[in-house]
């Protein structure tokens, strides 16, 4: 039984919410489990001719990305986590530190049995704490 429930969130790339939303959402109400999503931002590396704000309002424009996402299905009262670094690695590290105890990830399309399964996915599968839900799109 779960009982928090973490939904990743690449608000740049729709495959990673758009069979994953409805489905965490539907674990959410069967379990009456708290749902939160988690947006990842890759760490931006400080180069000499940057400004020392560079990205500073990146964290603000996912975060808004990711609501606008959750508004849309009806899911507004979903908190967001916005971490900055390695995806699969944040991903771990804030299941594990806030005991989620099921993450829900996309898998992108494709021919059995060869599905894709990306190197985040594959890693956050591997190394979880707690249970792991692929989706899968199956539509051809």
């Amino acid at each position: 039984m779960a009982t928090k429930i973490l939904l990743p969130i690449d608000h740049t790339d729709d495959r990673s919410w758009k069979l994953a939303l409805p489905t965490a959402l539907e674990q959410a109400k069967f379990y009456g489990a708290e749902l939160h999503a988690v947006a990842v931002i890759p760490e931006i590396i400080q180069l000499p001719n940057l400004p020392a704000n560079y990205g500073a309002g990146a964290k603000d424009h996912v975060r808004g990305a990711v609501q606008a996402i959750l508004d849309h299905a009806k899911a507004s009262d979903v908190p967001v986590h916005v971490e900055e670094g390695s995806v699969y690695r944040e991903i771990l590290k804030l299941a594990y530190k806030e005991g989620f105890d099921l993450i829900v990830m996309a898998s992108t399309k494709g021919d059995f049995p060869n599905y894709e399964i990306g190197p985040n996915l594959a890693r956050v599968v591997r190394n979880a704490h707690c249970t792991v839900m692929v989706v899968r799109d199956q539509s051809r």
